[in-house]
């Protein structure tokens, strides 16, 4: 009797223990960072991408969620792990659909379109003359040898890469067209464009949102950084994950459908705002600078607030143009009026680097990112790629306001009204800590502080 007391004294307290299984995964929420090349280690480096491939590794059907949605955007892709999640997740029975920009050509996005759009194009017999059968089944499941002279399911490799006409057909629906995919609900899309934009603008936007994961349900991921090489290597990036936020995955849901059947925005702000998180997409047609969210935000921005003077930490890829020109008026006005600002920048153009050059002000630091770790073709190899304000200090009528500004769009024009980007405001204490931290670890790392002279730095080659 002793020894049974015994072991229930043993027993019991892993009775109230979580259950541990393959369904316990749940990502962690909150922000994430890389450290590019030539410091951070290989870990380091792919911190960002390897999180969302391990999301995307996870997804699968089940009982709470039988037909889980995976949505994907972004403006580049040439990641082979990448491209194998995706596929793997496809497979399992998850509705994926991706969004990419349309200069992406890439081994690795070919192969996820002849996986999920494979559906879509109808083969063809040895006369050349389309018949009834679609190219493979879902998700280049590889159909008998006589449905359309395919490889068997014994052939490890399944259907051969699509061809250049075959994926311009699968990946382009016509301008107002109702898109219907396939049955399986999956496909990779190229706009001819701007989704929601002009012609001559790019889909930017960087989005990983997952109708179940784990034991979470409703998880948006929006970054910096794109499933490339570039964004692991070349620069410095971030990415903030939502959990159990279904108006906010509902929203990315149906702004992603509108971006697939390419409708045109218009000139309001479309905007939700749920608890402390508020994600806007863009472009907003024909907006100027009394409009630019971003300078509404500025606006309500006070020097004095209940923690002494407001400090504002911008990491910011790249400014140019009008709209950069009129950020920055903003931005220095408020180093003028006392709040304590600190900049890194990634790219400027020449007018507006000639204006960082003059400020002066013991108020605002200004740092240069771009690093020529070569030291051989003249050329920057690493520079920040984030796009982000930190605040402490007064916003609007609160005097202890502490939050995050982030998301992808660069302060350029083009980046308001043309492109499709998705920002993000996060009001959170523990998440200024963060991005004010990670700008000074940035900022250990940066070239040349632009509040002195400084000689012309290297040319930056890298993109975006």
């Amino acid at each position: 009797m002793r020894r049974v007391v015994v072991l229930l004294a043993m027993l019991l307290p892993l009775a109230f223990l979580p259950a541990t299984h393959a369904g316990a995964y749940e990502p962690e929420g909150g922000a994430t960072f890389n450290t590019p090349i030539p410091w951070g280690t290989a870990g380091e480096r792919v911190h960002i991408v390897a999180k969302v491939e391990a999301a995307i590794r996870k997804i699968r059907p089940t009982k709470r969620d039988p037909h889980p949605q995976l949505i994907i955007a972004a403006y580049l892709f040439d990641r082979k792990k990448s491209a194998d999640a995706i596929i793997g997740a496809c497979r399992r029975g998850v509705a994926v659909r991706v969004i990419i920009d349309r200069a992406v050509v890439s081994k690795p996005l070919r192969r996820i379109v002849t996986t999920l759009n494979a559906d879509n194009v109808r083969d063809s017999d040895h006369n050349g003359v389309a018949d009834n059968d679609p190219r493979a089944g879902r998700c280049n499941r590889a159909l008998p040898a006589e449905n359309g002279g395919l490889r068997t399911k014994a052939d490890r490799h399944g259907i051969p890469l699509m061809r250049g006409t075959e994926m311009r057909q699968s990946i382009h629906e016509p301008l107002g067209r109702e898109v219907t995919w396939g049955r399986d609900g999956s496909y990779v899309l190229q706009c001819s464009g701007s989704c929601r934009g002009g012609e001559e603008a790019n889909m930017h936007a960087k989005i990983y949102a997952f109708s179940s994961l784990g034991t979470a349900n409703n998880v948006v991921m929006f970054a910096s950084t794109n499933l490339n090489s570039g964004g692991i290597n070349s620069g410095w990036n971030d990415l903030i994950s939502m959990k159990n936020r279904p108006k906010t995955f509902q929203f990315v849901d149906k702004m992603h459908r509108l971006m697939t059947a390419q409708k045109h925005a218009g000139r309001q702000l479309v905007e939700l705002k749920d608890g402390p998180y508020t994600t806007r997409f863009f472009p907003m047609v024909g907006v100027g600078k009394k409009r630019d969210p971003l300078m509404v935000d500025l606006r309500k921005v006070k020097c004095s607030s209940d923690f002494g003077p407001t400090q504002i930490y911008i990491q910011q890829f790249w400014w140019n143009g009008h709209r950069g020109n009129y950020i920055w008026d903003r931005i220095h006005t408020l180093a003028r009026n006392g709040c304590k600002v600190h900049v890194i920048f990634g790219a400027a153009d020449s007018g507006l680097l000639r204006r960082m050059r003059a400020a002066r002000s013991g108020n605002f630091e200004i740092w240069d990112s771009r690093w020529d770790s070569s030291d051989i073709d003249g050329c920057v190899n690493t520079r920040t790629h984030m796009k982000n304000i930190a605040i402490k200090g007064t916003y609007g009528r609160d005097r202890k306001y502490a939050g995050v500004w982030t998301g992808t769009a660069n302060w350029a024009t083009g980046s308001l009204t043309r492109g499709d980007e998705v920002t993000l405001n996060v009001k959170s204490l523990p998440l200024f800590k963060q991005y004010a931290a990670r700008w000074q670890t940035v900022r250990a790392h940066s070239t040349y502080n632009w509040t002195h002279d400084i000689p012309d730095p290297p040319i930056d080659c890298t993109d975006d």
